[in-house]
């Protein structure tokens, strides 16, 4: 028996996604992301047209495994990544499937019932159900054949060439397609350079190439150069380590051989004549280190002698970050589920982020679930350990492997604790020497993808250093300090009181327990309470003020308003006036204040400028019955201007925006006089 079309492409498409999905292609709005999500959404179609509008096609993923899974074991080992991102993708696609498909439908119907003149539907009518639904063209036009319909296509495409100028008008080129060519003819003529980043920080190399300006030239002199321009050098073998795997490359120097006899004694570099600050490497064309500078003093020349020294400080706290986003992935799996892979990271001496599938944010409780398991990781104190195997063996010894990435057939294995990943970046040497990890923040950067802003080590400190003194000013401020001081909390562990996980076979150093005690719980749920009672009090006592402030600025707004200059222009009130110390939003109340006081003109133009911290503010109102002549969001556009603004706008009856510079107020008002009598 034959199956119906819709089974057919529904399968077709199910297994091209499902093998992109595998290959590291993400559903996106360009590029393969967007061949994906077209393959994708016809499938769905269908699936809806069989009367299934529930998320059903994830569910199939199991029975592909079932049949390619042992000739393709990418399927296997993303099963997880493919079923959540189909979930995710389909749930999307529902919510506008029904409102894309009501206009098309509505637009068919026009047509077959001769409402319209037209015999195709119009390609502009096909292009917002592109762009604001995310119809590509051949679904529109599926569903449209099966009722005879056609598309205008040449008008469909007229609307996106006028899109695509749109967007040209507003993109920068970057010049990457010259510039990749010439490190791979670099590449082609100087071979890839040695990397001992993993065995020293410093090395001595020679100059092949030095770079100014992408220009290639034999030397540089800090007497005669423009430390303005963009220089770049190219050694024979290099200590730092080049940007991959999100890991940002090695700053630190190049100094001249022959300045320094004795490597070993070297402490200071501030007294050399000829030093080059690297500001960061990065690898091209697969093998090729490029040192960038950011300053150097002396003369360096192609093929001089130097000493190549990495930034050490920088080096150690960015191993201590990169080895932080391997704990903090495996943690996250076992707080979210193991459907979690990593999407991104970038990883400094001050921070790190890491980017990872999930659809919606993080609670609270979720994040702290993380950081303290994290901390927890860290405090075991693991070895970090390191070593080379076969792609194939990699993954069968459970190593995590990014989708998306391609690992050549020997890669290297670090583990540390429960995490063992595929990573060719540098690492602490156990994880005791990471300190402490703390989550800055989570949001959201793209659609399903979730990013995690943290720091670890010294920068941590250092954030919960300055989160305490800005507490503490706050609560000296509205003198709660003593209330906030007087909650003792026992010396404890103190973690979250509720783990979630669903695996804590590991969780066996007693030195080191997870678990807190009755009567420890019971201390940390006094404390928390009186903290929320402070936060309840600094609530009220926030409100109290903030309407104390509210009162006292209507009184000065009160008698300010007693300054007010009116003026007769034609038959109607003119009234313009400077506020200081106050805002947009202080402005539309005072003009909603005046509108429904019982002196207001009912023919009036009041324009009011505000003046807080160096910002200009300005709110133009009309009365009801000028709305017949003026447009206040046509009157407020040069005032914009003039105080040095960009922008603004509002209705014909009110309109706001604001400058920075507060000398030429007089000059705008005096523009906005000329103009209404202009138009007039």
């Amino acid at each position: 028996m034959s199956l119906e079309p819709e089974f057919k492409i529904i399968a077709d498409h199910l297994r091209s996604s499902c093998f992109l999905i595998a290959d590291g292609v993400m559903p996106s709005n360009e590029g393969r992301g967007y061949v994906l999500r077209r393959i994708m959404r016809r499938a769905m179609r269908q699936i809806n047209k069989l009367g299934h509008s529930q998320p059903i096609m994830h569910k199939l993923v199991d029975t592909l495994i079932n049949e390619m899974g042992d000739q393709y074991q990418e399927l296997v080992f993303a099963r997880e990544t493919i079923i959540e991102t189909l979930k995710n993708e389909e749930e999307k696609f529902q919510e506008t499937l029904e409102k894309g498909l009501k206009i098309l439908f509505e637009s068919i119907e026009e047509i077959i019932n001769n409402k319209s003149n037209k015999s195709k539907l119009c390609g502009s009518i096909a292009f917002k159900l592109y762009d604001t639904f995310g119809f590509p063209l051949d679904l529109t036009q599926d569903i449209c054949k099966e009722k005879n319909i056609e598309v205008d296509v040449n008008e469909f495409e007229k609307e996106m060439n006028l899109q695509r100028e749109r967007a040209r008008k507003n993109w920068v080129g970057s010049g990457e397609a010259s510039e990749d060519k010439l490190f791979f003819d670099l590449k082609e003529k100087f071979g890839a350079t040695k990397s001992l980043y993993h065995q020293t920080t410093k090395t001595s190399a020679k100059i092949l190439a030095i770079f100014q300006n992408y220009n290639s030239v034999d030397y540089i002199d800090s007497s005669n150069n423009n430390i303005n321009d963009s220089i770049f050098a190219i050694l024979d073998q290099t200590p730092f380590y080049a940007t991959s795997g999100g890991q940002k490359g090695d700053d630190g120097n190049l100094v001249l051989s022959s300045e320094i006899k004795d490597q070993s004694s070297l402490i200071n570099y501030n007294h050399v004549q000829n030093c080059i600050d690297i500001s960061e490497t990065k690898k091209y064309a697969g093998g090729l280190f490029v040192h960038f500078l950011s300053d150097f003093k002396g003369k360096f020349k192609v093929g001089d002698e130097v000493l190549a020294l990495v930034n050490n400080r920088h080096r150690q706290l960015r191993a201590q970050n990169h080895s932080a986003t391997h704990l903090l992935h495996k943690a996250l799996k076992q707080v979210l589920g193991n459907s979690i892979t990593q999407k991104g990271s970038n990883v400094d001496f001050k921070q790190l982020t890491f980017d990872f599938n999930f659809n919606r944010a993080m609670t609270k409780l979720e994040i702290d679930q993380v950081e303290d398991l994290v901390n927890f990781y860290i405090r075991q104190n693991s070895m970090v350990e390191t070593s080379e195997m076969e792609l194939e063996d990699a993954r069968k010894s459970g190593a995590e492997a990014l989708f998306g990435e391609k690992y050549d057939a020997k890669v290297r294995v670090v583990k540390m604790g429960p995490s063992s990943e595929l990573c060719g970046g540098t690492h602490v040497n156990k994880t005791g020497n990471i300190g402490i990890f703390k989550i800055i923040f989570e949001n959201g950067i793209a659609s399903g993808i979730r990013r995690i802003t943290a720091k670890s080590g010294f920068y941590a400190l250092q954030h919960l250093k300055l989160q305490e003194q800005k507490l503490y000013k706050l609560l000296d401020a509205i003198k709660v300090k003593q209330q906030f001081d007087d909650i003792k909390i026992d010396d404890n562990e103190f973690l979250s009181n509720k783990t979630g996980f669903n695996d804590l076979s590991f969780f066996n150093d007693e030195n080191n327990s997870i678990f807190i005690t009755l009567a420890q719980q019971k201390s940390i749920d006094e404390a928390l309470n009186k903290i929320e009672k402070i936060g309840i009090d600094i609530n009220n006592i926030l409100k109290t003020k903030d309407k104390e402030i509210d009162k006292l600025k209507k009184q000065i707004w009160q008698y300010d308003l007693q300054n007010l200059k009116n003026e007769k222009i034609f038959n109607f009130n003119f009234a313009h006036h400077i506020f200081f110390d106050t805002n947009a939003k202080d402005l539309r109340d005072i003009i909603s204040e005046i509108k429904n006081s019982p002196n207001y003109s009912k023919t009036q133009i009041l324009v009011f400028f505000g003046i807080e911290n160096e910002k200009v503010s300005v709110c133009l109102s009309l009365s009801n019955d000028l709305t017949q002549h003026f447009d206040a969001s046509k009157l407020i556009a040069p005032i914009i201007d003039i105080i040095g603004g960009k922008g603004g706008g509002g209705k014909k009856d009110f309109a706001m925006g604001a400058g920075s510079n507060s000398k030429q107020i007089d000059l705008a008002v005096t523009s906005l006089k000329n103009l209404i009598l202009k138009h007039n």
